[in-house]
């Protein structure tokens, strides 16, 4: 293996770990008696309720978290 091939081989397994590392920090799960409003470029797009959601990176932003406890 030249010093090419190994250099276009780190290239490639840091591009993964970045790629893999920005899908991580956009999947979100919202808690049971909660939800999140979710802005698309700044306007309202989504009510998220309870459940596993993906969130388009630097496109999707989630504006409030939402507690629907009943207050006392």
């Amino acid at each position: 293996m030249g010093p090419a091939m190994f250099g276009t081989l780190v290239f490639v397994v840091i591009l993964i770990v970045f790629l893999l590392a920005i899908i991580v920090a956009n999947i979100k799960i919202v808690p049971q008696a909660h939800a999140f409003v979710v802005e698309r470029l700044g306007a309202f797009h989504a009510s998220w309720g309870t459940g596993l959601h993906v969130k388009i990176p630097f496109i999707d932003r989630i504006a409030k978290k939402v507690s629907l406890k009943e207050q006392v």
